[in-house]
């Protein structure tokens, strides 16, 4: 078994199929208004549970099929989040409400659309299987290397669920649905590479109190001189026994807040299996770096850090 932490400059992958709902966002030419699709009226007959949603995802490809457009963009209308940003803010807290709740109050027009062409998508790919998955807490290795990360960032254990088409070996999802307000939503899952780390109250970060690094050797800052972080203390993150019994292995990616005392302050789970995440942030919450000096005085380092999880041959 080997352990290999190292800092990396890797980008982290996306969770979702809806990279077209951003797009829409930032395209005015695309908006419609918002109270188009502000009826975001909960279905009754979809109750909250992995039956009740399965249920919905059938009774949507079924209108599709059928040509019943109305009864199609009704089910799909249901399925937008209302009031995203207070959504996000309970769930995740403050700065992800900033970008994702504001990022899906601009896409309202367009996630109904958006959902669509997923769903009709699965119709040309002639799934023989609906199922759908509940995640009530963090770990669980079903969810995947890009679902933990989210179910971590968490702030309260709102269940999250995943639409899975299946046809033979192949595999389409969607991810990730919450019950709101009476009736299932599409959520969109928060860019954890983003801007996640909030400055602490009442303590507005200043542009010269915070260093992003992509690399140790390639920081990328705003202003003066910047003398690099050194890990001066690493606790070596331990091979989980369930994970040796079930030969996982992988690359745990972590997206870090160090201190200006070299502590790490915050860190969120970008990739990794929840066995192997946890005890790789069990570990990395326990180094130490030397402070990073920009002009001489110590500044915040946001940056990433991979823990590699390999056994032995």
């Amino acid at each position: 078994m080997r352990l290999l932490p190292a800092v990396s400059s890797c980008a982290s992958v996306l969770l979702i199929l809806f990279s077209s709902v951003i797009a829409f966002a930032q395209d005015p030419g695309a908006q419609q208004p918002a109270t188009a699709l502000a009826q975001s009226v909960a279905i009754a007959s979809y109750p909250e549970s992995t039956s009740g949603l399965e249920h919905l995802a059938k009774d949507i490809l079924k209108a599709q099929k059928e040509n019943d457009g109305a009864r199609a963009n009704e089910l799909l209308r249901s399925l937008v989040l209302p009031n995203p940003r207070s959504w996000y803010e309970n769930t995740f807290g403050p700065a992800i409400a900033e970008h994702e709740g504001a990022l899906y109050e601009r896409a309202l027009p367009t996630v109904s659309a958006t959902l669509a062409r997923f769903f009709l998508d699965a119709l040309h790919f002639q799934a023989d299987e609906v199922h759908t998955k509940r995640f009530d807490h963090s770990c669980d290795d079903d969810s995947g290397e890009y679902t933990f990360g989210i179910l971590h960032a968490r702030r309260v254990q709102v269940p999250l669920y995943e639409v899975r088409l299946v046809k033979g070996e192949k595999l389409m999802r969607i991810f990730a649905f919450a019950f709101v307000d009476g009736g299932f939503r599409f959520v969109l899952a928060p860019n954890l590479e983003g801007r996640v780390f909030m400055p602490p109250p009442n303590t507005p970060a200043k542009p010269s109190d915070h260093v992003t690094e992509k690399a140790p050797e390639e920081p990328v800052i705003r202003s003066g001189v910047v003398q690099s972080a050194r890990l001066v203390h690493r606790v070596q993150p331990e091979y989980p026994v369930t994970a040796r019994k079930e030969h996982l292995e992988g690359t745990v990616l972590l997206h870090a807040l160090i201190a200006k005392d070299g502590s790490v302050q915050q860190l969120y789970v970008l990739k990794g299996y929840c066995s192997l995440s946890e005890a790789a942030l069990d570990a990395v919450r326990q180094w130490r770096y030397t402070p990073t000096l920009l002009g001489g005085y110590p500044v915040e380092v946001d940056t990433q850090i991979n823990v590699i999880y390999q056994l032995s041959r």
